[in-house]
């Protein structure tokens, strides 16, 4: 029989965890005459037992009802099985987090200054959340939408200037605001989203990173530097432009760092 103190330092727990332990009924301790808690080897076991389930990566939940569950069957494997398919996802979702978060601190070592290079963007696979400034479509697509957001490691909140509206004689343009993600991911999504998204065309595009302010973002004067670039380089405008946000400020009044994806084909009579 072990004293709660020596408990704790066999089991390395603090003499809280212990109680919740205790509470949950992963230890079961007795008392002895005097009041003291007394523990068993066999409470030990089960403590390093419910751990080890921890470190597979299963919730206290999970690991509780797993305690005295046979492990030699076919439902438990089944469950390591499922646990591992779990945990190699959710290393490939960190994986594409790091890569989001090296490119924008790559962005800031630029102070985020204009910048172009031509790229080859994979097809993008959207739902709309807005057309223009009107939100109620994000109610039809709010299944598909719910389940993007579920993915929001690799899909991205992002936006659309259609063609037209980039190149009509309006002084702003209105932005569709989408949830998007690349075709090479079409797979991480379900048979339902997949029927229920649209395919935007890119390819070969311009990237036009920049730093403006919430209000300048709308304003055709802000894109003058894309039109010089495109003039400059015998480059036309071939579809929907798709707006991907870096750096957010929150307050509105400092300035976002966004990317755009231009589409581009060679002008007529270069």
């Amino acid at each position: 029989m072990y004293r709660m103190k020596q408990f704790a330092a066999m089991t390395g727990m603090t003499q809280s965890k212990i109680r919740f332990y205790e509470k949950h009924g992963l230890v079961l301790s007795d008392r002895m005459e005097n009041g003291y808690r007394v523990f068993t080897p066999e409470d030990a076991f089960r403590s390093n037992a419910f751990r080890v389930l921890l470190q597979y990566g299963f919730s206290i939940s999970e690991a509780i009802e797993m305690l005295d569950a046979k492990q030699d069957t076919a439902e438990f494997r089944e469950s390591l099985q499922e646990q591992h398919r779990k945990l190699e996802r959710e290393r490939i979702l960190l994986d594409y987090r790091q890569r989001r978060i090296e490119s924008v601190l790559d962005v800031l070592e630029t102070d985020g200054k204009v910048d172009f290079k031509l790229v080859h963007i994979p097809d993008q696979l959207y739902v709309n959340a807005s057309h223009g400034r009107d939100f109620t479509v994000s109610m039809e697509n709010e299944k598909v939408l719910a389940e993007y957001y579920d993915l929001l490691s690799i899909t991205s909140c992002a936006r659309i200037i259609t063609k037209e509206n980039l190149l009509d004689s309006s002084p702003s343009v209105d932005p569709d605001y989408i949830n998007t993600v690349s075709v090479e991911e079409e797979h991480f999504l379900s048979p339902y989203a997949r029927e229920h998204v649209k395919r935007l065309r890119l390819g070969r595009c311009l990237r036009f990173r920049r730093m403006v302010t919430r209000e300048e973002s709308i304003q055709k004067e802000t894109f003058d530097g894309l039109f010089e670039y495109l003039d400059d380089h015998s480059l036309a405008i071939s579809g929907d432009v798709l707006i991907m946000p870096m750096f957010l400020n929150l307050d509105g009044e400092g300035s976002d760092i966004e990317v755009l994806y231009v589409p581009i084909e060679e002008a007529a009579g270069a």
